[in-house]
Order: C-alpha cells, then sequence, then structure tokens
C-alpha cells in the first residue's frame, strides 16, 4: 500500500502533467478573433449626419434634432446619437443613444435606444426591401410597454423618411408620428455613394 507522501507525489507528478499537456495544446491552437458581421452592410446607408424633422412635412416643424452615426465598439456596432434642437411646446430638449448591429443567433438587425426622458426601444429588422426597412419591437414607456413599429423609406441617398406606429384598439396598426430625416451633404462617403447608386 502506497503512504500518503507518495500519492501525494504521485497526484503532483499526475496534475504536472495535464497541466503541460493542455499548455502545450493552448499554444498549438490558433486563436480566432471575432471579426464584425458582413450583414452590417445592410445599416451603412445610415453612417453619417442627419437634420430630422417631426412631423415629417408641417408648416412648420414641432421637433428638430441631429441623428448622428458612426461605426464604434470595434467596428461591431452603429452607434447613434441624436440631440434635439426644437422641442415641442418649449419642452425641455432631450437626447438619445442607440446600438444599431446584428444578431447571429436570431438573424436579424438588432436596434437598443436608450432616451433622455426615461424612455427606451428594442426592436428587430430583417433587411431593406423595396426601398423600406421595417423595426418592430417595444416602446418602454413610464412603467409601460408598448409595441412599436417603424417603417423606414429611403427616397434617396440624402433622405429617407419614417414613420412609428402603435398599436389601436384592434391591435391594428396606427400610424403615431412621422418624420424626415436629411443628410448633412459632408458626411456622405464615397464609399456610400457608389454603394447606393449600384444598388438602386
Amino acid at each position: 500500500m502506497k503512504s500518503f507522501w507518495q500519492l501525494i507525489k504521485t497526484s503532483i507528478l499526475t496534475s504536472s502533467v495535464f497541466t503541460i499537456n493542455y499548455s502545450a495544446i493552448a499554444q498549438n491552437t490558433a486563436i480566432t478573433q471575432p471579426q464584425p458581421p458582413k450583414e452590417l452592410e445592410r445599416l451603412e446607408y445610415f453612417q453619417g449626419t442627419w437634420r430630422c424633422q417631426q412631423p415629417a412635412a408641417p408648416t412648420s416643424a414641432n421637433s428638430i434634432f441631429i441623428w448622428n452615426v458612426r461605426r464604434g465598439l470595434n467596428d461591431f456596432w452603429y452607434v447613434g446619437k441624436a440631440q434635439e434642437t426644437r422641442a415641442p411646446n418649449n419642452a425641455k430638449p432631450v437626447s438619445s443613444q442607440e446600438f444599431i448591429g446584428y444578431n447571429g443567433a436570431s438573424k436579424k438587425l438588432i436596434r437598443s435606444t436608450i432616451v433622455g426622458d426615461g424612455n427606451s426601444y428594442n426592436m428587430t429588422a430583417t433587411d431593406w426591401k423595396d426601398g423600406k426597412l421595417i423595426w418592430e419591437g417595444i416602446l418602454f414607456r413610464m412603467g409601460t410597454s408598448t409595441p412599436l413599429r417603424q417603417e423606414i423609406i429611403r427616397n434617396s441617398q440624402n433622405k429617407f423618411t419614417a414613420t412609428y406606429f402603435i398599436p389601436d384598439r384592434e391591435n391594428k396598426w396606427k400610424p403615431a408620428v412621422s418624420e424626415t430625416c436629411n443628410r448633412l451633404k459632408s458626411s456622405y462617403s464615397a464609399r456610400q455613394r457608389f454603394k447606393y447608386l449600384s444598388t438602386s
């Protein structure tokens, strides 16, 4: 029968062998760095700086804001920041920040937005179809949650119109507010222009 010290010694030697073998395997295994998903190309149109107004076509806009969208977080996300410059009824202007990306598990575009008035919403979309991108998700406001839908129509390389919908009493989508966004010319890259012209 082995003594206690012999058992300890055997255990230490065995552990050392496993440790060395594991280290050798780890050193021989190539580390694959994650890459931004190619599906982010579906969102490239939005990159830049936009001037947006609500409603979409009023005699005088109730709300005007600047929306800036850039690639961020090691290029895995589009990061959007909006700052209201004119608020309705002289209310305090609000700002928002959002993260727009792609979920490889659900195979959908994802969007999470936090607003400076306490509201937030999470939405998903698939892809552009006939110049339209449809987001659907949930709006969280004042302790309640409401289904939310946004339809974005790409009017041109420098302009899009967006309409937000909420359910009516029959759970059918009804328009709640619309907005028009115009790109500030200097923010549109040559690559984006070429890509838009080649797909339009």
